[in-house]
């Protein structure tokens, strides 16, 4: 560990000493994106914080960003923005996140995403290097270390001289059910985070589409340290977590949509489980799905419960037809190369993701 990290890491305890709060002080939040309406957390109730997608790789602004976060913050809530990582060059990615939040420094957390969905490195052994690179650029050029997210299964990946200054924002979901806020939820303060996504299911009045429901373990002076500079890491009570689910069985990542994997799917995605991709029309570009029917009448195309949970999710119509414009949009969350065609490559990259418990 060098000088400088040394020195970072001083001003880290140093401020947990300031702000640390007790183990019984958190925050409720929601964190959204450019997929959500511009008003989203205008009309949602019940929540203490928003953190607004504000940047994904080096092309893309969310350009609801500003009206999102005016929204939360006129009503009295905490902001926060975040970058998506694309696994691209991380200095041109950190410079692009901190140009296109101008006037939110200093009053918005900041966060780097860094998940499986598109990003070139997420599974490379460049992967801790890369979050290391952009996190030190961001406080080279705000003096604010971001929070990192990561699903849970890759915390391993983050170096610990970025732990020493970096929040942590793991996800890992119990289930995936519709539930509201939950104040221990599974697996809350497994790594001493600062705050935890617990659901993609969440129900809040004021909002008819489902929300990711977050726990930042700390108060809002606490958020505000963060979002100034001050590296406030929120003391987080390692108490037993609640019970958790018997494991799934874990698929085969073999590359075949079958009745295993697609049930497995259908879990996840909360909807009936029958091991089909039902009502689907008989194609050609889904060689890699095997557990599927077809509607023999022409035009009658009922279509699946699950491509429809799926298609909402992705942001796309939603007909209930595995077509090549939801293949696509799968493949870009899966982070495999875009062709339309659901292929064995793609099949993996889902079942893989499936064994981690969430799409």
């Amino acid at each position: 560990m060098d000088h400088h990290i040394i020195a970072s890491a001083a001003a880290c305890m140093a401020a947990v000493l300031l702000f640390a709060e007790p183990a019984s002080a958190a925050m409720n939040g929601i964190d959204v994106s450019g997929w959500q309406t511009d008003s989203v957390t205008c009309t949602a109730q019940g929540y203490d914080f928003a953190v607004v997608k504000a940047t994904e790789g080096t092309g893309y602004r969310n350009p609801k960003m500003a009206a999102q976060l005016s929204c939360a913050q006129s009503h009295g809530k905490r902001v926060g923005v975040y970058h998506y990582a694309d696994g691209g060059n991380a200095v041109a990615e950190a410079d692009f996140f901190v140009s296109s939040i101008g006037g939110w420094r200093g009053q918005a957390l900041l966060a780097l995403d860094f998940e499986m969905g598109g990003n070139g490195v997420y599974y490379s052994s460049q992967a801790g290097d890369w979050i290391r690179t952009f996190v030190t650029r961001v406080h080279s050029t705000t003096g604010v270390w971001p929070l990192v997210y990561v699903p849970e299964s890759g915390v391993w990946k983050i170096p610990s001289d970025v732990r020493a200054n970096c929040g942590l924002w793991p996800a890992a979901y119990a289930s995936n059910a519709a539930t509201g806020w939950q104040s221990n939820p599974w697996h809350g303060g497994r790594f001493n985070e600062a705050m935890r996504q617990y659901s993609s299911q969440g129900v809040l009045a004021g909002y008819a589409g489902r929300l990711d429901l977050n726990v930042f373990y700390g108060s809002a002076a606490a958020w505000d340290a963060y979002a100034r500079g001050g590296s406030a890491s929120p003391a987080v009570k390692a108490a037993p977590a609640p019970s958790a689910p018997a494991p799934a069985p874990v698929l085969d990542v073999d590359g075949f949509a079958g009745h295993a994997t697609i049930r497995r799917w259908q879990h996840v995605m909360g909807t009936p489980e029958d091991g089909v991709v039902s009502g689907q029309l008989n194609v050609s570009y889904r060689p890699a799905l095997i557990a599927v029917t077809h509607d023999r009448v022409r035009g009658r195309h009922r279509g699946s419960a699950l491509v429809r949970a799926v298609q909402r999710r992705l942001g796309v119509r939603v007909d209930g037809l595995l077509g090549p414009v939801t293949i696509r949009a799968i493949q870009r969350r899966v982070g495999v190369r875009v062709t339309g065609v659901l292929d064995r490559v793609t099949v993996r990259a889902i079942q893989y993701r499936l064994n981690q418990g969430w799409f």
